[in-house]
Parts: C-alpha cells; structure tokens; sequence
C-alpha cells in the first residue's frame, strides 16, 4: 500500500507548483496566448517586449548560479529590445533583421541554460517538469525568430496567406514574428495545418530542421525523465 501511495504521489507531481519552473511555464503560456494582445502601437509592442525579456532572464536566473550566464541573458534580453525600440521608431529593415536574429539568440540561449538544468542529476520533481516543458516553448519561439529573419532577407521565402496581414514588401515587425510562431508551433509539433509554408530552399531547412529537433527533444526528454524517476524510486 505504501508503495502505491507513492507512485499516486510521484504521478501527480506534474500537477503541482514548483516553483521558478512554474512560474517559467506559466509565463510562457500567458505570452503565448496574450501576444496579439501586444501587436498594437508602440507602447503595447514595448510592454509586449518588456514582458517576455523579463520571462526569459528570469528564466535563466532560476536555472543558473553563473554569474556570466546570467549576463549574457540580461545582455540579449536588452539587445533585443534595444532593437525593438529602434524598428518601431525608424521602420529600418537592417534593425528589422537584428531583430529577429538577437530574438533568436535569446529564446535559444535560454532554453539551452534550462535544458542543461533540467538533464542534470537530481530528483524529479515538478519544477523539473515544468522547465523541460517551457524549453519545448522556447525552441518554437527561437524558430520563428529564424523564419522571420529569413523572411526579411529573402521576401516571400514562406507563402504566407493574405489573411495573415502579411505584405512581403513592408514587413510588419513583431506581427511578422507572430505569423512565424504559428508556423514555428504547426512545425515543431508535426500539426502541419498548411495555411503556411516554406517555399525557398532555405525555408524549408529550416522547416525540416526544427521537425528533427522536435521529435529528438521528445524521445531525449523522456528517456532522461524516465531515467531520473528510476534513480529516484531505488533512492
């Protein structure tokens, strides 16, 4: 009887509060579905900015006791909205450009920092589970942050939809990141809705790639998590 209420106690621990990993995750969540909330003017696009730069250092802080490594994240994080600030004054594309790829940097910076905390030894507990799924987020936004680099240097790279609001000729900043994250989403979970796809070679590199990384992701996490509940219950 014991040991059951033991396996009841370990199943549900996915279920709990665990702390930064928690509060990581529900970060994420909120951005994920309150973005378009932040599509609007200058000062929501900046609020917007402000939200995620904090979610993210904050996520690297809660995963590291490196001084460094927390530099580098606060580095990025103002870098990329140092670059948000100057598009949305000056509507440059090179800005544009800097843009997408710093915000790249530092989605995947971050879930690399948290991957490494969530593969380390150690007892499985929720904040484990929690960050191991706010990496998956973080690796869709990183994506999306590649597509819409890659679309602004090449246009019509991706057949984008005119429902979407997307012109290749003038960009629309964060709301182009926004298309990309949906198609990032749709890619990285093998939904594949169709509405968006690559078209140019490097586009659908890209595509294939983040399609491999999902799927490793997935298999890598559940042996380690499986491997690190076994070694919990012989302890």
């Amino acid at each position: 009887m014991a040991a059951t209420d033991n396996d009841t106690d370990s199943g549900s621990e996915v279920f709990r509060y665990g702390g930064s990993g928690t509060l990581l995750l529900i970060g994420l969540l909120l951005f994920v579905g309150l973005h378009p909330l932040m599509l609007g003017g200058f000062v929501s696009r900046v609020l917007g900015g402000l939200l995620i730069m904090g979610v993210l250092i904050a996520g690297t802080i809660a995963a590291s006791s490196s001084p460094w490594q927390r530099g580098i994240s606060a580095t990025l994080g103002l870098t990329t909205l140092g670059v948000q600030v100057g598009w949305l004054v000056t509507r440059n594309t090179d800005f544009e450009i800097v843009l997408m790829a710093v915000f790249a940097i530092f989605c995947f910076y971050t879930a690399a920092i948290i991957l490494r905390h969530v593969l380390a030894f150690g007892p499985l507990y929720a904040d484990r589970v929690h960050a191991a799924l706010s990496v998956y987020i973080l690796l869709a936004m990183g994506w999306a942050g590649a597509y819409g680099m890659l679309e602004v240097l090449a246009p019509n790279s991706f057949s984008i939809p005119a429902t979407f609001g997307h012109v290749a000729a003038d960009p629309q900043g964060m709301n182009l990141l926004a298309v990309m994250f949906h198609l990032s989403i749709a890619t990285l979970t093998s939904t594949g809705y169709g509405d968006i796809t690559p078209v140019a070679p490097f586009a659908r590199s890209l595509a294939a790639l983040e399609q491999l990384i999902g799927v490793f992701y997935i298999a890598v996490l559940i042996s380690r998590l499986i491997s690190l509940y076994q070694s919990q219950d012989r302890v």
